[in-house]
């Protein structure tokens, strides 16, 4: 199914539930005609809900283009909502968002009946959700978590999985994948269960098995059946493409396509519009993060397509450097404007209660800013491009228009390179803050970025230090003796690093000495006319992680080729990795950029 650039802007984002436990959503109006049915779709919990993101806003488009009222929206304390991984009853909550969503769509587009879509554990707060209400009429159960207690152990191996990474969490609690699960939250996990239902949760019922795996119906749908539910169940293509990392995720259109047959066929029954219901709340809802921040959805850039959230302290009657100052905060590969592991939120909301203004941002074809073309095709070649600059000057624009007079640009890895382009091309930017950077020339022509072929090559392998740190730890060897550690790979990825290294300074001296280069365009050049400028500059990176290497190549150790610019510094944080995926690398990483704020204002 082909969807029009109508299509893909309908959306409405809409805030409902609570003051102080509100969820955020997005409502994707019908087109006409109009079915008396609407579908709320339910997200998976952590990364997979990061992975699945562009999955379900095709899916919302699809329903929509159909003729159903469609609301997606994510659970307290998850994506853009109100709360954090360290809130208390979070199983209760997610099934009591469910059900305000519910509701809520019944509000916005009038409608009595309501069908629901989840993957993985979506769906099992799903089935819980409506065996709580009654009245759903169909259900989509994709890959389901037969029990919270199995998802549990998921999260358990995935933490046991990345030894060595030391995390703030409290006894019990764990860490996986970014995300954190409180004991309570782990215990509140075993209650949830597919299978032992009361009611049935919807009258007729379509699963779909994973294609990555031996796919057979098993017992749910046999349950089921027994409790007068039909059902469909069928093994279709595209959930191995959906769960990769964002920026590799695919969504199988064919499939999708599918599923909206489904709910499509046979007619839903008869459900009624409410004659004076009221539509959807207007574009931008201010929401109460706290006492001392509120965040502010909005919509600019050309025809409005592009997207972005604005965290701001709550008091700017007075107007002072803090509040004028916006921090634009820039995707990280296919990562939505939430970040990875949520990252930017955090960081945003807690910049906002310091005084300072943060906007999340989406540019084009990336979470909910949605070009007229179908660009839900993300790879690493397109994330590195000058393209996206525009969608950053727009946002500054839209910023001043608000009082903003400091603009600070940033990102982690590609979103980085988004912000150093960024800033040779506005002269209104005042600050760039470059995290786990990995490239920031472009490749192109004679601008021949000679650590690429380098870093590509060894992808897969660890920076020296790290290994040789590991060798170090007297756990490693008791590891060893288990079976745990191939040390054969641990030699391979020191020598292939090494390698990597040599040739690439190798390639680099070679091409200067024989003036095959511009000097003028590489980032050390580029990097000292913007401290020149007045560009006040923060590079952050992991210490094991490749972007030190690639940071140190480009700017000497420690950054040593700029130590003649009082504007530059450069810091590393030890034990995070790549996307600073721990709760404990987020907060030393936001207090560190708060204090560089401080100093460089």
């Amino acid at each position: 199914m082909e969807l029009t650039g109508q299509a893909r802007t309908a959306a409405t984002p809409v805030v409902f539930g609570p003051a102080d436990a509100w969820c955020f959503g997005w409502f994707h109006p019908a087109f006409t005609p109009r079915r008396a049915q609407g579908v709320v779709l339910c997200r998976p919990i952590g990364y997979e809900a990061n992975c699945t993101y562009e999955t379900y806003t095709q899916l919302a488009e699809d329903l929509a283009s159909a003729g159903f009222d469609v609301l997606r929206f994510d659970y307290h304390g998850t994506g853009d909502s109100a709360g954090s991984d360290a809130d208390a009853r979070r199983i209760r909550t997610w099934i009591d968002s469910t059900i305000l969503a519910i509701n809520e769509l019944k509000r916005l587009a009038g409608v009595s009946g309501i069908s629901l879509f989840g993957v993985r554990l979506g769906a099992t707060l799903a089935v819980h959700a409506a065996t709580e209400i009654g009245a759903i009429e169909s259900m989509v159960m994709w890959a389901p978590c037969l029990t919270g207690r199995a998802f549990a152990r998921e999260l358990r191996a995935a933490s046991a999985s990345r030894p060595g990474q030391e995390s703030n969490s409290a006894p019990d609690a764990i860490e996986a994948f970014g995300h954190l699960y409180t004991a309570e939250t782990l215990e509140g996990l075993s209650t949830l269960d597919c299978q032992r239902l009361a009611s049935p949760p919807a009258k007729r019922v379509m699963m779909i098995g994973r294609d990555d795996m031996p796919s057979v119906e098993g017992p749910l749908p046999l349950r089921y059946r027994e409790m007068g539910v039909t059902i469909t169940y069928a093994t279709l293509p595209g959930y191995a493409e959906m769960m990769r990392d964002p920026h590799e995720a695919m969504t199988e259109r064919a499939t999708l396509a599918h599923i909206v047959e489904w709910f499509c066929t046979p007619p839903p029954s008869p459900g009624h519009f409410a004659p004076d219901a009221p539509m959807a709340r207007p574009l931008s809802p201010v929401n109460a993060v706290s006492k001392y921040v509120r965040e502010i959805p909005l919509r600019f850039g050309p025809a409005q397509s592009l997207f972005g959230i604005l965290a701001e302290p709550t008091e700017l009657a007075t107007m002072d450097q803090q509040s004028e100052t916006a921090i634009l905060m820039l995707n990280v590969g296919g990562h939505c404007h939430q970040g990875p592991s949520r990252i930017y939120v955090n960081m945003a909301r807690s910049w906002a209660a310091s005084g300072y203004r943060a906007l999340r941002l989406d540019v084009t074809g990336i979470g909910d800013s949605r070009s007229e073309a179908d660009s839900s095709v993300c790879n690493l070649t397109s994330l590195y491009s000058t393209d996206y600059t525009p969608d950053v000057r727009a946002a500054i624009d839209c910023l001043a228009t608000r009082g903003c007079k400091n603009f600070i640009v940033m990102g982690i890895c590609s979103g980085s390179y988004i912000a150093f382009h960024t800033a040779q091309a506005d002269v209104r930017v005042r600050g760039q803050i470059l995290l786990n950077s990995l490239r920031l020339e472009p490749a192109t022509g004679n601008q021949r970025d000679h650590w690429g072929s380098a870093s590509q090559a060894t992808a897969k392998y660890k920076p020296p230090r790290h290994y040789l740190r590991a060798l170090s730890n007297p756990s490693v060897y008791g590891r060893a003796m288990r079976g745990q550690v191939n040390f054969g790979r641990i030699a391979i990825g020191l020598v292939k690093r090494y390698q990597a290294i040599v040739a690439a300074r190798l390639r680099r001296a070679a091409n200067q000495l024989l003036r095959r280069t511009h000097d003028e365009d590489g980032t050390l050049p580029i990097m000292k006319r913007l401290t020149a400028r007045g560009v006040d500059t923060l590079v952050i990176v992991a210490a094991d992680d490749p972007s030190r290497d690639f940071i140190e190549f480009k700017l000497g150790k420690m950054g040593s080729q700029m130590r003649d610019a009082p504007n530059f510094r450069m810091i590393v944080v030890d034990g995070a990795d790549h996307t600073l995926s721990k709760s404990k690398s987020q907060k030393l990483v936001i207090d560190i950029v708060q204090q560089h704020l401080v100093r460089a204002l």
